[in-house]
């Protein structure tokens, strides 16, 4: 096809040379032409020259405005090839001449800086000489010579050119245009190669797309947003003719960009466009106008959320902030309304002169069609670059985290080397991953003993870098020898190796050998969680992953079934292992789970969460099916919650990464029939589950899924009954249906109802409450949710707490703790974390004591140095990940909104002892940071923008004490969500004077006005959860009088 074009180009030139040339029509097929508006002329003598301009305002209230215009040279060819149908014609396009001018730029637009680094210490002439904490040993490196390259140059002045993108646009181009009006194809040069340039080039051949059959009302056609129907209007003129179209949100059939696509119930499109003919066939003019709005309609009521455990307050007065502030969209913001006008300016004859530069017949066309291409990580690279220009010198950044302690200075970084990861870090220009490398290198690691907090965040952004150096470092820090850290400190280094994105096989060489050589470590099992994480990477050779495999599996086969607690530690590696796992490994976590969940019923429900990810396995799939159908409710529950959990996990990865097996989000098979089956007939053996069921269905993306939960609908009602209180205190949960069809929802937020429901499944199972009932005959638990931030933008917490104690027995007693944390940006919901303590004394005697967390699917163990011992430990996490929101392309804007999402979890595990009573106090402390960008950029000479960011956080503390008694505290610190608006505008600069060199540089972003908060908790609050609450001792006496006695060791 392209060698035919090349024939067709050829012949046209040499007849128009020889002065021969004619002017043609369209050729249309037979009865067609009555209908149409007009007839297509082909002028292949001239060349008709276009103005072109749209007009764009963008983000709301900050009302960003910006121009474009080019040059539009179209030039007929002649017939198109027939393999397009033999009625259509070929036409050259030529542009140039492009500008983009901001049309209400402020007055006195301010740079842009990042807020978290204005305030650096002025005199910094040596780096490390004025640390006063000593963590530092004082090497001789000063900030004017950087062994990394890290210093950027000092570029010259700008290249004053008025139209400096004409360059880029100097590559003509093809269309071809069928009878009927419709674009059928647009042809690049196969060197055309930027898909920035090549989506401009599509707006002056987008503005001609039409329909040309009157007869025709409604017809699917394509543009640069995406495929749609349009509806059409005509009025046949005697000297020109006219077409107008519309379409909207509703019409789209598939938008150019795929997740656009994920999305199109939260954006709304109306679009309006005309195009005008003359009378002999000519295009002549066109315009339109296009309205967008993004993020509508996601994330449930306003304001409200609660954090309740059933039971009144304290101070009724005392109203929680969060439930006071109203709610605000942060979508309101997100608008994009844009215009189009092209219309013809002049006709020029052709010659070979202009021919030369506008038409060339030596170039190899390829097939590049109407809608808009998309670069999959073009938002990560705009941040990336925006990220770079506002943290200034990396060394200042570093050495004012290290001067003041503050966090918020990391941000910028920690974000830079996420997204570094990511992209191709060899093909950037400049990597910050090797100035923090150089930085941390030069800590004295004996120090950081006593200065770990400090340490540990370096640490964790050095693993955040990662890099052959970084693994290096961080090996060297597990050596106790070399750095004298304490078994608690090499935890958190191993924890943070597991977050790398890119690990290399050398650290699991390194932690395979420790593992090997550390029979009686209390790390042991958190070596074992790492190895598993770091070799479920994509970066670890097969082999490598193979060898840390067998080691897991060798451990799960020679576990017998009393060693249960050792099998779920095992279990849980498995799981890190991810979709990575073999058939042998697979057939062997159901062989154990089989057996010893026979009477352990937690091996049960730790293997088949061990298989999650590889849930599409026919073997899991059976495990889990038969699972369904032959265990008892809480097995039941356990595979519909592993289940749901999966889904949930499938969502977030989307976001990051490329997900091959999507079920059972999307799909139907056989145990989505047993589900749909049992949902419908709620037998007595499948009550118990109900709303498991229906919750799994309803986070299914199934059509047919969909008509199963519409037909439960219409026969069926979930109510909740909390019968009368029993049993000291306790309450039993019934779920009952009805068939009286009233709305209601399913809500849990009372201390007793612990289990059957999905809102706190994810807690603890009904199973395992119900055995801690049977077990502990004295015991006190507690439930409780809260939602803080905006409909759009919020996190969400779950916890439980549960005390209990057996009156018989050497102080048998469970302490247990747990908090669940999600995230939602817009309509993407991922994982904040979770935070799990528990400490057990056994009939035996003997004391577990365990502190999880599991961030992103991976399970991180805080040891004990030694389990019996009641002790303080600190420890934090923070997760750094993008995640892509919208990618939309609206005549000449391409808009791409994402969000850094940065999950940071902080907890305090203190434990006391005091007589025969033992007393956990938890202390979690969830804080999301998100900062979310949309940005539009023009021919890649302007970018507009807002930043929203959000900051939220949540903490609880909870007590548990073996009396048994339960009290519990929850708050929040100040939070906000703020939102600033900004331009900035890319330049053509010469760093080479001879042989002139230039290159493109982006300037300094200019602010349209200070940041705005859209929302705001400004005093940190901090209420009671529950008050101290104990089981008591019943004495009965003769006159039957019973007396309550509470046991209170701790005030």
């Amino acid at each position: 096809m392209q060698f035919v074009h090349i024939l067709a180009v050829l012949a046209i030139l040499f007849g128009r040379q020889g002065g021969d040339a004619v002017d043609t029509y369209v050729n249309v097929p037979s009865g067609a032409l009555p209908n149409l508006v007009t007839r297509l002329r082909c002028a292949t003598s001239e060349t008709l020259l276009y103005k072109y301009e749209t007009t764009t305002q963008l983000w709301g209230t900050s009302n960003q405005q910006f121009r474009t215009r080019c040059d539009a040279h179209i030039t007929c060819l002649g017939a198109a090839p027939a393999s397009y149908g033999g009625n259509a014609l070929l036409f050259n396009a030529f542009i140039n001449h492009v500008e983009v001018t901001p049309l209400n730029a402020p007055r006195n637009p301010q740079d842009y800086v990042n807020p978290d680094l204005d305030q650096l210490d002025e005199d910094r002439t040596d780096l490390l000489s004025k640390l006063s904490s000593g963590l530092y040993v004082p090497l001789a490196i000063t900030r004017g010579k950087r062994q990394t390259g890290g210093v950027r140059p000092q570029l010259p002045a700008v290249v004053d050119e008025p139209y400096p993108l004409d360059d880029d646009m100097a590559t003509p181009y093809q269309f071809v245009q069928n009878y009927d009006g419709n674009i059928v194809d647009i042809l690049y040069a196969a060197a055309d190669t930027d898909i920035e340039i090549r989506n401009f080039k599509r707006n002056p051949v987008a503005a001609r797309n039409t329909e040309l059959n009157q007869r025709t009302n409604k017809a699917q056609t394509n543009g640069i947003t995406g495929q749609h129907t349009a509806t059409f209007s005509f009025n046949r003129g005697r000297s020109a003719s006219t077409v107008s179209k519309a379409y909207a949100s509703k019409d789209f059939t598939q938008f150019a960009a795929p997740s656009a696509t994920n999305d199109a119930a939260t954006t709304q499109i109306d679009a309006q466009e005309t195009q005008t003919f003359s009378a002999d066939g000519d295009f002549t003019s066109a315009s339109g106008r296009l309205s967008a709005r993004f993020g509508l309609d996601i994330g449930g009521s306003g304001g409200a959320a609660t954090f309740s455990s059933g039971r009144p307050a304290l101070d009724p007065d005392d109203e929680d902030p969060v439930l006071r502030t109203a709610d605000v969209d942060i979508a309101d913001d997100l608008t994009a309304d844009a215009t189009f006008q092209m219309s013809l300016s002049t006709r020029a004859k052709r010659s070979a002169e202009t021919d030369d530069i506008a038409v060339r017949n030596d170039l190899d066309y390829v097939s590049g069609g109407l809608m808009a291409e998309y670069d999959r990580d073009s938002g990560k690279k705009n941040q990336l670059e925006i990220l770079l220009q506002s943290i200034g010198d990396v060394y200042d950044t570093l050495y004012q985290f290290v001067t003041t302690k503050s966090l918020i200075t990391l941000n910028a970084l920690q974000d830079i080397l996420q997204l570094e990861n990511e992209l191709d870090r060899e093909n950037l220009q400049y990597a910050v991953v090797r100035d923090v490398t150089h930085f941390v290198k030069q800590i004295d690691a004996r120090i950081c003993r006593d200065e770990w907090t400090t340490c540990s965040e370096l640490y964790q952004l050095l693993a955040l870098g990662g890099g052959s150096v970084a693994e290096r470092l961080l090996v060297e820090r597990l050596d106790p020898v070399l750095t004298q850290l304490t078994e608690d400190q090499q935890a958190d280094v191993l924890n943070y190796i597991t977050s790398m994105p890119k690990p290399s096989p050398y650290i699991l060489y390194f932690l395979k050998r420790i593992y090997n050589s550390e029979n009686t470590s209390m790390l042991l099992p958190t070596i074992r969680l790492t190895m598993a994480s770091v070799a479920s990477r994509d970066t670890i050779p097969e082999e490598v992953r193979a060898s840390v495999s067998d080691l897991l599996l060798s451990e799960l086969q020679e576990s017998s079934c009393e060693q249960a607690d050792a099998i779920i530690d095992v279990l849980q590696a498995v799981g890190n292992l991810g979709d990575t796992l073999s058939d042998r490994m697979i057939d062997d976590v159901i062989a154990k789970g089989s057996v010893c969940g026979r009477t352990h019923e937690a091996v049960s429900q730790a293997s088949m969460y061990a298989l999650r990810d590889v849930s599409d396995d026919d073997a899991v799939q059976t495990y889990y099916g038969q699972s369904l159908l032959d265990e008892d409710c809480d097995i039941k529950a356990a595979v519909i919650t592993t289940l749901i959990d999966r889904m949930f996990r499938i969502q977030e990865q989307q976001y990051t990464e490329s997900v091959e097996s999507k079920w059972p989000l999307i799909g139907f098979n056989e145990i989505d029939e047993i589900v749909a089956t049992n949902l419908l007939n709620l037998t007595d053996e499948f009550t118990c589950i109900g709303e498991e069921l229906y919750r799994y269905l309803e986070m299914k993306k199934n059509d047919k899924a969909v008509e199963i939960l519409e037909e439960f609908r219409k026969n069926y009602d979930v109510e909740e009954l909390l019968e009368d209180e029993e049993d000291d205190g306790e309450q039993n949960y019934n779920a009952t249906y009805s068939h009286e069809r009233q709305k209601r929802a399913w809500d849990h937020k009372t201390c007793s109802s612990w289990g059957h429901s999905t809102y706190y499944n994810i807690l603890q199972t009904s199973g395992q409450f119900s055995s801690d009932k049977n077990i502990y005959n004295r015991r006190r638990h507690c439930l409780a949710y809260k939602r803080v931030g905006v409909s759009k933008a919020n996190a969400k917490f779950y916890a439980g707490i549960f005390a209990g104690k057996r009156t018989s027995g050497l102080n048998q007693y469970k302490l247990f703790t747990k908090m669940v944390g999600k995230g939602q940006i817009f309509s993407k919901t991922f994982d904040i974390g979770t935070v799990l303590a528990y400490r057990i004394r056994s009939s035996l005697g003997i004391t577990y004591q365990r502190r999880y967390m599991v961030i992103a699917g991976k399970v991180l163990l805080k040891p004990d140095t030694n389990s019996v011992a009641c002790n303080t430990r600190t420890w934090h996490y923070e997760r750094n990940f993008y995640i892509p929101i919208y990618k939309i392309t609206i005549y000449i804007a391409s808009i791409d909104i994402g969000a850094q999402i940065r999950p940071r979890f902080e907890v305090n595990f203190i434990c006391k002892a005091k007589g025969s009573n033992t007393l956990l106090k938890v202390q979690p402390k969830a804080i999301l940071r998100i900062a979310a960008s949309a940005q539009a950029s023009f021919a890649k000479l302007v970018r507009g923008g807002i930043t929203i960011g959000v900051n939220l956080n949540f903490f609880i503390e909870t007590i548990t004490e073996s009396i048994p008694c339960i009290s519990g505290q929850y708050g929040y610190d100040p939070m906000t969500i703020s939102i600033e608006a900004w331009y900035q505008i890319r330049s053509k600069i010469k760093f080479q004077w001879w042989p002139p060199k230039f290159k493109w540089t982006w300037g300094s972003r200019k602010k349209y006005s200070p940041s705005s908060l859209k929302w705001k908790i400004s005093s940190p609050y901090r209420r009671t959860w529950l008050s101290r609450r104990c089981d008591v001792y019943r004495i009965n006496f003769p006159f039957n009088l019973s007396i309550r006695i509470p046991r209170r060791l701790f005030g």
